[in-house]
């Protein structure tokens, strides 16, 4: 049978996305971790009104115990407590919700997520979502009645409390909840209560407390703009966004705000603040996100009237937060601000406490999401948006330049992204796509769609603008005729995918899945734009797309993930700074071949080019330098001239020569001859596997044999006086004492890890019975034999045996 001929009236990209991602929830998957689910967690937690006003301790909390569960002890066998830790006993004081302070937490919970606590196990908190809802009510139990405390200090006070341990372990750490991005464009009005029931005493707290806030934000014309409403039984705006031009200027503005007396007009000072937030005259940016703080301590005039200001101001586009303090109306606050409400609602007992609740509000506000405006933005950072279902005859199509991006959308939670979303876009350049919904949605839903750009990097971004756009378009119309034989029948999608008009696996880039590549068994790749994933070949020639673990990303030299960038070209790791003469990666070197350059800030590390034009910092091995005569690391005091016989040169060449281009030690040739008696390469397969790289040279004892990791062996000169011993591993002075055996590292069957007994600030992982060395991170933390995890504090440290070497 003849197959069928397919002719196609008109081809769009809407074809393209019969192949979106489905959706997922990582805060319910076993031994999920890292940053982006713990954010989720806590989204849903603090949403769904569980535990809204933490003040940050969650967020703190989740480092504290376990690195966000990037820790490799988190998921350990027999300790069930997930990214909080939370023990079995703290498991078990929560389970029965009887205790007053968390029986209505309990009832939430049910409500919120469909969960009865009473029949959750110890073990379902590997699951983030639960661990995170345990530690939520572990806090209740200990706080009983007190009030969140808001700052570090006293939060490592409550820890202390919950965990045991000194507190400086909890305050010492990095404070994550104060790193959020603000480079969004945003138009942000404070509307702040001036009636006469507060004093001059906690009106000056309100100001300092505003002017405070605007600190952790770029306020200039392309970033933050800022302007201010005061209202009593009137209303007044204090400056708008055309009266300043510095950060400085602006906050002088706010803390020079006039009190003004009367009663409370909440109406008053929302409806100016919509008409300053969206009138060019007051210098409001239309593609800037719009974003209102009302702060107030008391109950408005009229109820209704102000909910209906709130609303009014929320369907222009606004996200409304609302700080109440004292003497409010909680129903009222929650009338005003946006949902979900929440997120979006703060109570303090006092103005005295304000300052408490200054990185949550910094925080969110920076966080806020922007109404869809079918508006092309250049940003590369995530930018979170909210829009309403397309009628029938419309559709949101995404296009992106100079770049990739991913787009996670969710009809639920409105802050999707890589953790939980509904569906998942990856839009590739001169690839438009169109986003399509499996479920039947109703024209006005809405949906929160997140994008995370990623620009080109090093050489492939030169002379090229990032861009990305999402609009809403009219459908098109696609007309694809389907005949068999010659007679015109109806199309099946069978057919639609071998004409290949839905291509599920198109690349922006060449195939270097070549026949040559796998030939030399390279395989993979990195990715041109995106260094958090690799292209993977198969022996057929096909490529795929795959995506490194975690936050690693992927390092070109080992061709493995688990890499830190210090791209010279930007977006890279400030830890090794771009060396002065600038990137050396250009065309023309690559282009010679030219691919090792000197790094010359550090003789113990060397530069590395990339085929796109990115260079690695990469390290020498320890104890060697870099030769750019030699073309390699070679060992300190060494001739690096190839002339020479003492030189840092492969025994087994007479010249030397740059590492190959795929790291694959065990394709290698072991029987390379070696000069003097030696015989054969020592740098076997079996010998990298057991970390053996260091062997005696028999032709002289001032010289030894050092394997690189790709098999080859190169002779090594001992220092002047020293010969090579191999049962120190080193070159040593003549009479040196034997080395102690020191002390013997033992995993049983039940040891997840072991400390390590000659050293405070590393441990063994126990994989399997086999003991694998790992240090603290960062390297001044001590590994607390109890916990098993890293601390600031030497409580519980590891004792040094008297065995080792000093």
């Amino acid at each position: 049978m003849t197959l069928p001929t397919i002719f196609v009236g008109i081809m769009v990209a809407s074809v393209m996305t019969l192949c979106q991602g489905q959706g997922q929830d990582a805060t319910l998957q076993e031994g999920a971790r890292g940053s982006v689910v713990v954010d989720a967690v806590l989204d849903k937690i603090r949403s769904s009104c569980v535990f809204s006003e933490d003040r940050q301790y969650l967020r703190r909390l989740a480092h504290v115990m376990s690195r966000d569960g990037v820790d490799s002890a988190t998921y350990r066998s027999n300790f069930h407590g997930g990214i909080w830790q939370v023990t079995e006993s703290m498991f078990t004081a929560t389970k029965a919700c009887s205790n007053v302070y968390i029986t209505e937490v309990c009832g939430n919970i049910t409500a919120s997520f469909g969960i009865t606590w009473t029949s959750v196990t110890w073990q379902d908190l590997r699951k983030p979502l639960y661990s995170g809802l345990a530690a939520a009510l572990s806090t209740f139990l200990t706080l009983t009645s007190d009030l969140m405390p808001g700052n570090v200090t006293d939060q490592a006070t409550l820890w202390a409390q919950m965990y045991g341990g000194n507190s400086a372990t909890f305050s010492n750490q990095p404070d994550l909840s104060t790193q959020f991005d603000c480079s969004d464009k945003m138009d942000l009005v404070f509307i702040l209560d001036s009636s006469g029931s507060i004093s001059i005493a906690d009106f000056r707290l309100m100001l300092t407390f505003a002017a405070d806030v605007i600190d952790a934000m770029d306020v200039s014309r392309d970033a933050v703009a800022v302007a201010d409403v005061v209202y009593s039984s009137f209303v007044n705006l204090h400056f708008d966004f055309n009266d300043y031009t510095t950060k400085d200027q602006a906050r002088t503005l706010l803390l020079n705000t006039t009190k003004l007396g009367g009663g409370t007009s909440t109406y008053f000072g929302l409806d100016l603040a919509a008409s300053t937030l969206y009138n060019s005259i007051n210098g409001a940016r239309p593609d800037a996100k719009k974003v209102a703080i009302l702060i107030t301590d008391g109950k408005s005039k009229n109820f209704t009237k102000t909910s209906d200001s709130a609303q009014a101001l929320r369907d222009l586009g606004a996200t409304v937060f609302v700080v109440g303090v004292g003497g409010y109306r909680l129903n009222e606050l929650h009338a005003v601000a946006s949902d979900p409400i929440c997120s979006h609602v703060l109570t303090l007992n006092s103005f005295s406490d304000i300052q408490s609740i200054l990185t949550e509000i910094q925080r969110s506000v920076c966080d806020a999401s922007k109404t869809f405006d079918n508006s092309t933005t250049s940003a590369a950072h995530t930018q979170t948006l909210v829009t309403e279902v397309p009628d029938k005859n419309d559709v949101i199509e995404a296009n992106v330049s100079c770049g990739a991006m991913d787009i996670y959308v969710s009809m639920t939670d409105h802050k999707p992204g890589p953790a939980v979303y509904d569906y998942k876009y990856q839009v590739e350049p001169g690839t438009p796509t169109v986003l399509i919904f499996k479920k039947k949605l109703t024209a006005g839903t809405k949906l929160y769609i997140t994008v995370v750009g990623k620009p080109l990097t090093g050489f492939a971004a030169t002379n090229c603008t990032y861009r990305w756009n999402l609009r809403v378009t009219r459908r098109k119309a696609v007309k694809v005729i389907c005949k068999e034989n010659g007679v015109k029948r109806k199309c099946k999608k069978s057919d639609i995918v071998k004409a290949g008009l839905c291509k599920k696996n198109k690349m922006p880039f060449k195939n270097p899945c070549t026949r040559k590549n796998l030939k030399k068994r390279l395989l993979r790749h990195p990715h041109p734009f995106d260094s958090t994933k690799f292209l993977l070949c198969d022996f057929a020639g096909k490529v795929y797309v795959v995506s490194c673990p975690g936050e690693d990303i992927f390092n070109p030299e080992t061709r493995e993930c688990g890499f830190t960038s210090v791209c010279t070209c930007g977006g890279g790791n400030d830890d090794d700074p771009a060396p002065s003469t600038g990137n050396p990666c250009t065309p023309e070197a690559i282009a010679n071949g030219q691919f090792y350059f000197t790094y010359s800030p550090d003789d113990t590390k060397f530069i590395q080019c990339d085929e796109w034009g990115q260079s690695w910092v990469m390290p020498c091995a320890p104890g060697t330098v870099w030769s750019q005569d030699a073309y390699t690391c070679i060992h300190k005091g060494a001739d690096s001239g190839s002339s020479s016989t003492s030189a840092s040169t492969p025994a087994s060449t007479s010249a030397p020569a740059p590492p190959p281009a795929s790291p694959s030690p065990h394709s290698l040739s072991t029987t390379a001859s070696l000069p003097g008696s030696y015989g054969t390469n020592p740098c076997t397969p079996q010998a990298l596997d057991n970390e053996q790289f260091y062997f005696p040279y028999n032709s002289d004892e001032t010289k030894f044999i050092q394997c690189d990791e790709w098999g080859n062996a190169w002779v090594m000169p001992c220092e002047p006086g020293t010969f090579w011993s191999q049962d120190h591993y080193d070159c040593i002075k003549k009479g040196d004492p034997a080395p102690s055996p020191g002390p013997t590292i033992t995993c049983s069957s039940t040891d997840i890890s072991v400390p390590d007994p000659c050293d405070q600030h590393a441990y063994y992982n126990c994989v399997n019975g086999e003991a694998m060395r790992k240090e603290c991170f960062p390297s001044d933390l001590f590994y607390n034999t109890v916990t098993k995890l890293c601390s600031y504090d030497d409580v519980n440290a590891t004792p040094i045996d008297a065995s080792c070497d000093r």
